[in-house]
């Protein structure tokens, strides 16, 4: 029995010294967030990881790129701070009879005065980090401790083997040629995936090799997330049509038209008089007539907009009573001052064309206002939002 329940806790502890999760884990150095702060592009960093960062010409986001600037673009993250705070793992002493449960952010504190901690070594048998000769002063107690360094700092182990490597290119008198190294590099063949390889050469050519395996560890992790982010987003791409088209169809006849890029828009139909617009197809109930609105300019005065309502082809037009009668609202919307909205109320004419039963996809007749509203009333009375018109078409069948 005492068997089963070491095993069971050994496993624990395997689990809790796994890493953290990728919403805990800074991108920079791959180990739980310390102050963590949030960039106004959504990503989450260590606030020291982040300022080093930044302090380099240029600066922008690791994950995006997006240009950011210090002290402007970064803020504390206050949420995610409280949530790692609640965070419960293990003290790494426990196979040593530490039973405690900690924050993660209290792990580095409390081993300081862990009675279990093994004894500190003299600094002479104190182990060196693998890049000591590139200028990383850190000591360890063990090889564990060394090996979580080497696999968090590699940002800071990059930095100083890149400022080693350019000191060795411009006093290096031998006359070899650096893409002797960078040949070897490519040649060489990288372990598999699941390896971990720590570099145990002194020399430039090993630590280099070392360096080009951590980067191929990387990319294809970076290339995996790729084609999972892909496959996501084809997915909400897919989902968002779906949910596009159910809104048309039970919309129950009351629909939101945003007209985007009006002033361009109105501009090329100046220059076009041909030009029309037309909304996505809306259903006044899910099987019931289905209408589009147009507008464009009017072709007896071009200084204002006409709308105007076409009936649509369903697939089940033999089911419903023709021609279309009912009630069309359309309004057009102040974004801010209601009382200044545009509203008009129309009964259908069944003697008109433009109700019958399609026979192509949209009756080319349209019923409506050919001079629903001056444009230069839109613009100096604030009818556009964001170069935006929004237009309401509410139809009732009667």
């Amino acid at each position: 029995m005492s068997g089963h329940n070491t095993l069971a806790q050994e496993s624990s502890i395997t689990d809790n010294f796994s890493g953290p999760e990728s919403r805990f884990e800074c991108p920079i150095c791959l180990a739980w967030l310390r102050d963590p702060v949030l960039t106004t592009c959504g990503h989450r960093f260590c606030r020291s990881c982040m300022e080093l960062w930044l302090e380099k010409e240029n600066p922008s986001c690791p994950i995006d790129n997006t240009k950011l600037q210090k002290g402007v673009d970064i803020f504390p993250d206050n949420f995610t701070r409280r949530e790692i705070s609640q965070q419960k793992t293990k003290c790494p002493n426990i196979a040593k009879g530490c039973l405690e449960e900690l924050s993660p952010l209290d792990v580095e504190t409390h081993l300081v005065v862990c009675k279990y901690r093994p004894p500190e070594l003299p600094e002479n048998e104190k182990l060196r980090c693998t890049f000591v000769e590139f200028g990383c002063e850190e000591k360890f107690e063990d090889e564990p401790e060394l090996q979580r360094h080497v696999d968090q700092q590699i940002q800071k182990h990059l930095m100083l083997l890149s400022r080693a490597y350019s000191r060795f290119t411009i006093s290096s008198q031998s006359g070899a040629s650096t893409s002797a190294i960078a040949q070897e590099a490519n040649f060489w063949d990288p372990p598999s995936k699941n390896e971990v390889a720590v570099p145990s050469n002194d020399n430039l050519n090993g630590l280099l090799k070392a360096l080009y395996e951590k980067v191929v560890l990387l990319e294809q992790k970076t290339r995996e997330q790729d084609i999972i982010i892909a496959n996501m987003s084809e997915q909400i791409s897919s989902l968002n049509l779906s949910m596009t088209k159910m809104h048309l169809r039970y919309c129950n006849g009351c629909y939101l038209w945003y007209f985007n890029e009006f002033k361009n828009k109105i501009n090329s139909m100046r220059n076009d008089s041909r030009i029309m617009h037309y909304s996505p197809g809306f259903y006044t109930s899910a099987n019931g007539y289905r209408l589009c609105i147009r507008l464009n300019l009017s072709p007896k005065d071009p200084n204002y907009v006409a709308i105007l309502i076409h009936v649509m082809k369903t697939e089940h037009d033999h089911a419903l009573d023709w021609p279309f009668s009912g009630r069309l609202t359309i309004t057009l919307i102040h974004p801010t001052q209601t009382f200044r909205n545009i509203k008009e109320t129309m009964m259908t004419r069944p003697e008109l064309e433009a109700f019958r039963r399609p026979v192509q996809e949209m009756n080319p007749k349209g019923f409506g206002y050919t001079e629903f509203a001056l444009i230069e009333e839109l613009f100096s009375q604030g009818y556009t939002d964001n170069n935006q018109l929004l237009i309401k078409v509410q139809a009732q069948p009667v």
